[in-house]
């Protein structure tokens, strides 16, 4: 071994070879963020630029145009993906397969390949929380599994994996995998606030108040909703924010605080028409049916219900359009209104033909159409079908046991 002794002259010469090596990737440096700084204000111009093709077009545009194969382009339609996601499934499923072509296709040599494969990561992400919100829940589990693979080759970064944990989180919770779904998202609060990001520690606390919702601890709901939405910045995500307070609504509704779920849905009616998106407003106004029958406004919850119905019918959203159709049964039955109630089960083909219903949830639809028939319905059995649908949307193994009272003809 060669011990080399300091020698002054030859550290300066040393010194300013390093410093010639370093004045290239320093203004390299800053160009790549200048560049970076264009892509994103691009991005806006862009996307519509892309949207303005032909649906079937845009994929393969993605493919052949450079303009469109950018870091930032990518990082919007993810963006814009979660920002639909809560109004508008159609287009958030569409925004998540562009982003994946996009990722895809990035210059990993230009970006370097730690950083797209983290964006590869998110993409897949989103991905995968389009495919949840859709019950769609083993692909979602397959493209939560692929973006947590591209982790694993990313940057390792603290962030990126929490985003994508929240999501995973949001997944564990529609499988009924409750305890493992508090854990994620105790990890991931820890994590946000080390980042000192209060709006996704907000996020992140909404989930937990999903969570004790799905757990029917309501008032552990309530209380971590509140926590979320306080610390929900809307300017970042206005949608999730609406979201929220939708969530928060409908667990004071269920928890029978019926007049503070009035008066905070009154509040926030100009916000959700004015930012809440077709999906969102449809599940606004189901719930104001259902708040306006619960105070006894039967006309206006029967208006706001039908509404409601029709839109889900028209997006084939069948669980959703099902169980409006199960909160109107119950306003009918309860004013002996046997004709509404016959009328409302000979609409329900388009709902069985919805592509998100499968046999079992329509055997339990069938069952409600042979109590109307019967003239067995009842409170308990609207909420029995209601309960099952609820879970079968996630579970498409769940087996629906017809009650013993509708399966035996009443005897007149």
């Amino acid at each position: 071994m060669t011990v080399r002794y300091p020698n002054r002259e030859e550290d300066l010469a040393e010194e300013g070879r390093f410093d010639r090596i370093f004045e290239h990737p320093k203004a390299e440096l800053f160009e790549r963020a200048a560049a970076l700084v264009r892509e994103r204000e691009q991005v806006p111009r862009q996307i519509s630029r892309l949207l303005a093709k032909p649906a079937a077009a845009r994929k393969a545009a993605v493919r052949r145009d450079r303009a469109f194969q950018t870091w930032s382009l990518c990082e919007g339609l993810i963006y814009d993906c979660h920002r639909l996601v809560h109004g508008d499934l159609a287009a958030a499923e569409e925004m998540a397969d562009l982003a994946l072509t996009s990722a895809e296709e990035l210059d990993s040599v230009y970006y370097g390949t730690g950083l797209v494969n983290d964006l590869k990561a998110r993409a897949w992400a989103a991905a995968g929380e389009v495919l949840r919100v859709t019950s769609n829940l083993r692909n979602a589990e397959d493209a939560l599994a692929a973006a947590e693979e591209w982790l694993g080759e990313g940057t390792g970064d603290a962030l990126e994996e929490a985003q994508v944990l929240e999501i995973k989180a949001a997944l564990r919770r529609d499988q009924r995998r409750l305890p493992e779904a508090l854990r994620l998202l105790d990890e991931i609060v820890e994590v946000y606030r080390q980042y000192g990001d209060f709006h996704l520690v907000g996020r992140a606390f909404v989930q937990k108040g999903q969570v004790y919702g799905a757990l029917g601890d309501l008032e552990g709901a309530i209380h971590w909703l509140r926590k979320g939405v306080a610390l929900l910045d809307p300017s970042r995500e206005r949608p999730f924010e609406l979201a929220a307070r939708h969530g928060l609504m409908l667990q004071l509704y269920e928890s029978g605080r019926r007049q503070e779920a009035w008066f905070m849905l009154k509040s926030f009616r100009p916000d959700f028409q004015a930012h809440g998106g077709p999906l969102l407003n449809l599940r606004f106004g189901w719930l104001e049916g259902k708040i306006q029958h619960a105070l006894g406004r039967l006309e206006e919850a029967e208006a706001a219900l039908l509404e409601a119905r029709a839109g889900f019918v028209a997006r084939g959203m069948g669980f959703d359009a099902a169980l409006v159709s199960l909160d109107l049964a119950g306003l009918y039955a309860g004013q002996g209104r046997a004709a509404e109630m016959r009328r409302l089960t000979e609409e329900m083909l388009p709902i069985f033909s919805a592509r998100d219903l499968h046999r079992e949830a329509i055997a339990a639809l069938i069952v409600f159409q042979q109590a109307v028939r019967m003239e067995e319905v009842s409170t308990d059995l609207l909420q029995e079908i209601g309960g099952y649908l609820q879970q079968a949307r996630c579970d498409h193994k769940l087996r629906f046991e017809p009650p013993p009272q509708v399966l035996t003809p009443r005897k007149r």
